[in-house]
């Protein structure tokens, strides 16, 4: 085990390197729209564009995943779980328990719960956990650098070959680790991401979005990996392999999204990502819009940054790769933005919106999996699944002005890393068993 993990630090060059490249991009994206605007004849470009992108896509969706079959219990290495936690005193509990049921011997459990400046609580929280449970370690600081700095802060004393990242408000099967160690037994696998549930889906319309929004994410991962594309990690519920770790210099702090990051840092070390439909993890939606908001501009600050920061290494992956994250970066960043100028011209030319093709694509992938994942994972048929379906596609609309807005504000302003606190409410456990 090596203790030498090299901590990223702000840059000042670098995030103003990053503000440049975010809005040239952006002119470079109103400039293609209006050009084709102003010359008609160049839209042969967006159609092209669109069939190579639309062959892409076929592949995908058409692209039959590996039958997973059931792990060898017998393969065991020493885990560590972390769990960064600042003011979780309400579900803290309730992952203590859930860790310390996991079908798993208690000595290759490494089990760490890092307090980050806590001003609940949490610290009394976790005084009266250690007390029930012998095997929890913890480790407090002052919250600096995020969820990747609390990560970075405990990872040298910890010792499991496997890391499993959790949330504070995560809960999980007892079989997990039987279900996930054992995939590593594959040497190329560096990371394994399973699927998430949302706990609270039925409290109202947002937290049942999100549940129906994370199946429609399981199956894209699925067919992304079986047509030779890239899964991405998910934050909660994310094994990692510990020597990939040293090498990739542990979390980054400078990036507001750890996981989406790590991502591309563990395929550029030549690691592969798998995705597992066979256990899961519980965690709480968000249940307001303007919670929704919070967290899905970190999401889509964080998911652009990457492209900025891994530009051009990312160039380096395997063509398929390469294409499958053309098509996600063009349909999910790109598009959005050029939509400002495409409806402009609309407005006040009177033409036809020349991303059209694009949009019309991106609407038949997400309704493909929105039936497909709601299919499989949630278990609808006939008219409950139609509902579903229609309901997801209207849901998803929110990512729009998301993407435009997360955009626009990285070609303004400087390395934002104000975390908004997600509030987290638990469970009701029959009695006091499983509460602080």
């Amino acid at each position: 085990m090596s203790n030498n993990i090299c901590l990223p630090s702000h840059n000042v060059r670098f995030n103003r390197g990053r503000r440049l490249k975010a809005f040239l991009i952006v002119l470079l994206v109103w400039g293609i729209v209006s050009l084709l605007h102003y010359l008609p004849e160049a839209q042969w470009f967006i159609v092209g564009l669109t069939a190579i992108l639309t062959l892409q896509t076929l592949k995908m969706l058409m692209a039959k995943p590996l039958v997973e079959e059931s792990a060898n219990d017998d393969y065991l290495t020493t885990v560590t779980i972390l769990v960064a936690a600042k003011n979780e005193s309400e579900v803290l509990s309730q992952l203590v328990y859930s860790l310390f049921e996991l079908n798993y011997p208690a000595s290759h459990l490494d089990v760490w719960i890092i307090d980050d400046g806590s001003t609940d609580e949490t610290a009394q929280c976790l005084q009266e956990l250690q007390n029930k449970f012998t095997g929890l370690q913890v480790h407090k600081r002052e919250s600096k650098g995020g969820k990747s700095g609390a990560l970075n802060a405990v990872f040298p004393f910890t010792r499991g070959e496997i890391v499993l990242v959790c949330d504070a408000d995560a809960q999980l099967p007892a079989n997990f680790l039987q279900q996930t160690v054992p995939l590593f037994q594959n040497n190329t696998v560096g990371a394994v991401q399973v699927r998430k549930v949302i706990t609270n889906s039925e409290v109202n319309f947002v937290t049942g979005c999100q549940q129906l929004e994370m199946n429609c994410d399981c199956f894209l991962q699925i067919h992304r990996i079986a047509a030779g594309g890239m899964a991405e990690l998910r934050g909660n519920g994310m094994l990692l392999r510990r020597t990939l770790l040293e090498k990739c210099n542990g979390w980054n702090e400078d990036s507001v999204t750890d996981d989406l990051d790590l991502t591309f840092k563990l395929y550029l070390a030549g690691a592969e990502i798998k995705f597992t439909t066979m256990t899961y993890v519980e965690e709480e939606g968000v249940t307001s819009w303007k919670q929704l908001w919070h967290q899905r501009n970190r999401w889509a600050e964080g998911g652009y940054q990457r492209y900025l920061d891994y530009f051009p290494e990312i160039l380096t992956l395997s063509w398929t790769k390469e294409i499958d994250l053309l098509l996600f970066f063009l349909l999910q960043f790109l598009l959005p933005i050029g939509l400002i100028p495409d409806l402009l011209w609309t407005i006040f030319y009177s033409h036809h919106p020349v991303l059209l093709p694009l949009q019309t694509l991106l609407g038949f992938i997400l309704t493909i999996a929105f039936i497909v994942g709601l299919y499989k994972f949630q278990n609808l048929r006939g008219w409950a699944l139609l509902w579903a379906t229609i309901q997801g596609s209207l849901y998803m609309l929110h990512w729009i002005p998301v993407m435009i807005v997360s955009t626009l504000r990285l070609c303004v302003q400087p390395k934002q890393l104000n975390w908004i606190k997600t509030k987290h409410y638990g469970q009701n456990f029959p009695g006091d068993q499983k509460s602080c």
